[in-house]
């Protein structure tokens, strides 16, 4: 019997699947983050406030991520200061919108360029040094920031914060024939998470680009060996100065919507704890892939606020039908700074079985996993060859 060979697939049908399957993830992304608010109105009742404000900062922190992951995931350096850059975005914004009267999307504009000239700032002397030395120095440079801030008290007021910012406006007043004008308001959490639902959809259309142009193909090529991408004429120096200006960015962004949404800005919200944290979202979701930062945003930051509230009393409500269990369990103390031990046990059992994150890059899980053919006399596991 012959075997029927399929027909060859040409460069514009691959072009035409590849566009088509990008818009039904957007159609389903839109129709998810519309429909997601009254999903949790109807499922958590009179938790929906609690609902609803941990689903505006995964969209925030998913953000961040996304940001930290340019850096960490698409060039491979390990940036601890990140949290300087959300500082930086978000005191812009504060005293644009408040002592100039900016609106938000003018202000959160001129915090992104801001955030992007002190990435370069920064980038330029420091990009040189590589691995450990590089991190201290964006460790550094997140303790210089934070510092700043905290003693510039004629701008910044220093320890006791920032409070009073505005909320942002969207005005459509200057489009002929629509006299419409709406400010988002504290009460109402869905039109602030349709704003910051539209701000990600943004950052993850900008990253998706990022990772699939040349651009993006010359982060990865440094990432793998930067002596042979150099080889091969791509300057190191400039594109990684790019990256880090970038991520820087959207750090800011980031901060911006916090200081708006929070309306007050404080330097504890964007200390060294907040680079770390982005960090694990980065890590635990996969790096150097697109929906990687935002799955582990959004399980890591559910998980921290979910744990605020003793789980074990939680669930005796459930467990109502056995009075016996739902009494035991009730009286289990429990902490809320415990929830940070818990925390660090998932991350580590994430790390020991599957380092390579929730969503991975297919090729990095192969290498975390395996070299070489498994059954092979010279199979061993990157761990194996990294001990030698």
């Amino acid at each position: 019997m012959i075997a029927m060979t399929p027909p060859p697939v040409s460069p514009m049908q691959r072009l035409a699947a590849l566009v088509r399957g990008r818009a039904v993830a957007w159609m389903v992304y839109f129709a998810v983050a519309a429909a997601l608010p009254f999903v949790l109105q109807a499922t958590l009742g009179e938790s929906f406030t609690w609902g609803a404000r941990t689903l505006c900062y995964v969209g925030i922190y998913a953000i961040a991520a996304l940001g930290l992951n340019i850096v960490v995931g698409y060039c491979g350096l390990l940036n601890l200061g990140f949290g300087g850059f959300m500082l930086i975005g978000a005191y812009t914004t504060g005293i644009l919108m408040k002592e100039y009267g900016l609106s938000f999307w003018a202000a959160a504009l001129v915090s992104v360029g801001h955030g992007a000239l002190w990435g370069i700032i920064l980038g330029i002397p420091t990009l040189r040094l590589t691995g450990d030395y590089f991190a201290i120095v964006t460790f550094g440079f997140s303790q210089l920031v934070t510092m700043t801030a905290m003693n510039w008290d004629r701008i910044t007021r220093g320890t006791k914060g920032y409070p009073g910012i505005p909320r942002p406006e969207v005005d459509l007043t200057w489009i002929p024939g629509v006299s419409f004008r709406h400010q988002f308001q504290i009460t109402s959490v869905f039109e602030y998470w349709y704003l910051v639902a539209a701000l990600l959809a943004l950052c993850l259309f900008v990253a998706d680009r990022l990772l699939r142009s040349r651009l993006g193909r010359a982060w990865q090529a440094l990432r793998e060996d930067e002596v042979a991408a150099e080889a091969c004429g791509i300057n190191a120096m400039w594109h990684k100065t790019l990256a880090f200006a970038i991520s820087a960015g959207y750090g800011a962004l980031a901060g911006s919507i916090i200081a708006t949404y929070d309306t007050m800005i404080s330097t504890k919200v964007f200390d060294f704890m907040t680079s770390v944290y982005v960090l694990c979202y980065v890590v635990l979701g996969g790096m150097g892939t697109v929906l990687g930062p935002v799955a582990g945003a959004a399980l890591l930051v559910t998980l921290v606020e979910w744990l605020r509230e003793n789980p074990a009393a939680q669930l005796a409500r459930v467990m109502s039908w056995w009075p016996a269990a739902a009494d035991w369990l009730a009286r289990v103390p429990y902490q809320p700074d415990m929830r940070f031990v818990l925390y660090g046990i998932l991350l580590i059992l994430m790390i020991r079985f599957r380092p390579e994150g929730l969503l991975p890059n297919r090729a990095r899980a192969r290498e975390l996993h395996e070299h070489g053919e498994t059954g092979d006399p010279g199979h061993e596991s990157l761990f194996e060859l990294r001990q030698r």
